[in-house]
């Protein structure tokens, strides 16, 4: 595996069609030279940008990024003790809204927490695969040397013996 390990929101097509129909928009407004021009490049940065994280497991840092085209900037933090990793079983909530109507969805995810000695937490990776999420926190609980917890089950919280996933790919839990 690679060590870096990268978590990056999905844009999704819609927002890349408008997000390029107001790219061309300021591009016309700016060859015009409109200052104008500059409303729709704002509109486009909301609609194409995402958020995600990275964590350098070699050099021990993360940094909460925001992506533009491929391109992500956020400055790197120090992995200051951290205390074990969990997976976490959770929901995801997409809220769209139109001039006179709201919805939101909802679907199951599973995200990455990286707990701190002072209880600060970073989430660090989702999936909507409880394979792949062990998997990622196996590696990083590895790489970092900390424990793993498998709170998946609401309201019952389990440690991970790490060697015993490693080997057999089961999930055993530790009290």
């Amino acid at each position: 595996m690679d060590t870096t390990i990268s978590y990056q929101q999905p844009v999704s097509i819609f927002k890349w069609i408008f997000g390029f129909l107001f790219l061309l928009v300021g591009f016309l407004g700016i060859i015009s030279l409109s200052l104008f021009g500059l409303i729709p490049f704002a509109f486009a940065y909301v609609l194409l940008k995402s958020e995600g994280t990275e964590v350098d497991l070699e050099a021990k840092t993360y940094r909460k990024t925001t992506a533009l085209f491929g391109l992500k900037f956020g400055k790197w933090q120090s992995l200051d003790n951290p205390a074990y990793i969990s997976v976490f079983n959770t929901t995801e909530n997409i809220t769209v809204r139109v001039v006179t109507a709201e919805t939101t969805n909802s679907r199951p995810i599973i995200e990455l927490n990286l707990f701190f000695e002072n209880n600060r937490q970073v989430t660090i990776y989702n999936t909507e695969d409880v394979r792949h999420a062990f998997d990622v926190a196996s590696h990083i609980a590895d790489a970092l040397m900390i424990d793993l917890l498998d709170a998946t089950e609401k309201g019952n919280f389990k440690w991970v013996d790490k060697v015993q996933y490693r080997t057999n790919g089961e999930i055993l839990h530790v009290d």
